[in-house]
């Protein structure tokens, strides 16, 4: 069972009273059986020194017979506790001639010869013997000492009052710890258990927050309604603070939200304007590829002539962004066809042979399993810009003889697009602020690569995330499957 402060304070209650009642008893008994032995003493040598004189009168020279009648008529007028012997010396010996009790049997001891030296009353008590006795020995003969009287005055009834008293002492302390205990147990759980019951379920309630937690009642003495009260202000200026603090952490979204709706509101105008300037060189430059293609067609160079094409079709996909951009302000509309993410991986890692090859990473390519090639549902040209951008971030971030896996596969979430590196991996502070604009851990970047190439996934119906690996970055590009696949 739970030993509650109630019950605890009822428990120690008792224990101290227990322990007050049966050491106060017992002080008060001891000091009266002291008091008792003191007064028996007296009674005893009075009464030893009173048979003492009748004895000297009656043999006043110690004559045994006479001694005898005269402990015979005492034996008969007091009570059986208190019996008598007399010594005559003989040759120079105590030697005992009269008892009051023929069964009475004892040698002298050295009180007696003590008390026939001096020629006084000595008195003692032989805790010893069972029961206990008070001993008193007193010379006969007056001036002129022929023998010693002892007396033994029994203090059993002394001893079985004292073990009464003691029993019903501590029945008496039994009663009165019960008692007081029951009533400690009553009034503490009233006056303490009650309140800190409130207060502790008050308290529990705040788990959950100080806005939802419960007001604890106001019960019980002045000290604990005070303590109550002091909790309550406490629990309303925790909830103040705490709707201070959600609010300022509104407000202050809202103004890191505006921040970067103004930086991306300046990005947007300067790309416009960058669209504008760029669209002229892109044509010109567009138009000197299609004229080096044709000059390598006919001079039968195959490789260069992939080359080309490969530059070709990268300069279409920038010349549909820089159209997109003055015609609509944005990303030209995503198309809804087949891509094949196996082949996009392989033309995008042999596009980016140059930078592979200058910052000494070797790409790997793992094809879908199953035989089959996954493929897409999307726009070719916006997954490829955002490979692109994955790729990028992935060969700025390796040393050199470092590594890029490129995986393509499907699961039950869509085809995707895996993109690996055994680099030295994100830090903790660009974990926390991944996909945001601007926000980068390059010495050189704008922080826009991940913002716009999450939002290119999504614009197609896919995510982009970042996959846990023991080593290095993994992100994951996820599309919708094409319906034929």
């Amino acid at each position: 069972m739970k030993l509650t402060l109630s019950r605890r304070m009822a428990l120690l209650t008792a224990a101290l009273a227990l322990l007050l009642v049966i050491g106060s008893t017992e002080i008060g008994l001891r000091l009266s059986e002291r008091a008792r032995l003191d007064d028996l003493e007296v009674e005893s040598v009075d009464l030893a020194t009173t048979l003492a004189e009748d004895l000297t009168r009656i043999s006043p020279t110690g004559e045994p017979s006479a001694l005898y009648v005269g402990l015979d008529g005492w034996s008969r007028r007091h009570i059986t506790e208190t019996t008598a012997i007399v010594f005559v010396v003989i040759n120079d010996e105590l030697v005992p001639v009269a008892a009051s009790d023929s069964t009475f049997d004892l040698d002298p001891t050295e009180f007696d010869r003590q008390a026939l030296v001096d020629g006084r009353p000595i008195a003692w008590f032989r805790d010893e013997a069972t029961p206990p006795s008070q001993e008193v020995a007193v010379p006969l003969g007056g001036r002129a000492p022929y023998g010693v009287l002892h007396i033994r005055v029994s203090t059993g009834r002394l001893t079985e009052w004292a073990q009464t008293e003691r029993r019903r002492a501590l029945l008496l302390a039994l009663a009165a710890a019960i008692l007081l205990a029951g009533g400690v147990a009553v009034l503490s759980a009233r006056w303490v258990g009650r309140p800190l019951g409130t207060l502790s379920r008050a308290m529990a309630g705040a788990h959950g927050g100080a806005e939802g937690s419960p007001e604890a009642p106001e019960v019980g003495p002045p000290e604990f309604r005070l303590v109550a009260h002091k909790y309550n202000e406490l629990r309303e200026a925790l909830v103040q603070r705490q709707r201070e603090s959600e609010a300022r952490a509104a407000l202050l979204s809202l103004e890191d939200r505006a921040r970067n709706y103004d930086r991306l509101a300046q990005a947007e105008e300067i790309a416009s304007a960058f669209a504008h300037e760029i669209g002229t060189p892109l044509n010109t430059i567009n138009g000197h590829l299609q004229l080096m293609r044709e000059d390598l067609r006919v001079n039968g160079d195959r490789e260069g002539q992939e080359r080309v094409e490969l530059l070709l079709a990268q300069l279409d996909r920038v010349t549909k962004i820089v159209r997109g951009r003055l015609e609509r302000g944005g990303w030209p509309a995503p198309a809804r066809e087949p891509v094949d993410l196996e082949a996009l991986a392989r033309r995008m890692l042999r596009f980016l042979e140059p930078s592979l090859e200058s910052a000494q990473v070797r790409p790997v390519l793992v094809p879908g399993g199953n035989g089959t090639r996954p493929v897409a549902r999307g726009d070719g040209d916006l997954v490829e810009q955002i490979l692109l951008n994955l790729l990028k971030n992935a060969i700025e971030a390796l040393p050199p003889g470092g590594q890029i896996t490129v995986t393509s596969g499907a699961g039950p979430e869509g085809a995707f697009l895996r993109v690996a590196d055994d680099g030295p991996g994100l830090p903790p502070e660009a974990r926390n602020q991944l996909f945001q604009p601007f926000v980068t851990s390059k010495a050189q970047g704008t922080g826009l690569g991940l913002a716009v190439s999450r939002r290119l996934a999504r614009t197609l119906g896919g995510e982009l995330s970042l996959v846990p690996a023991e080593r290095g970055t993994c992100w994951q590009l996820t599309l919708p499957l094409h319906e034929g696949t």
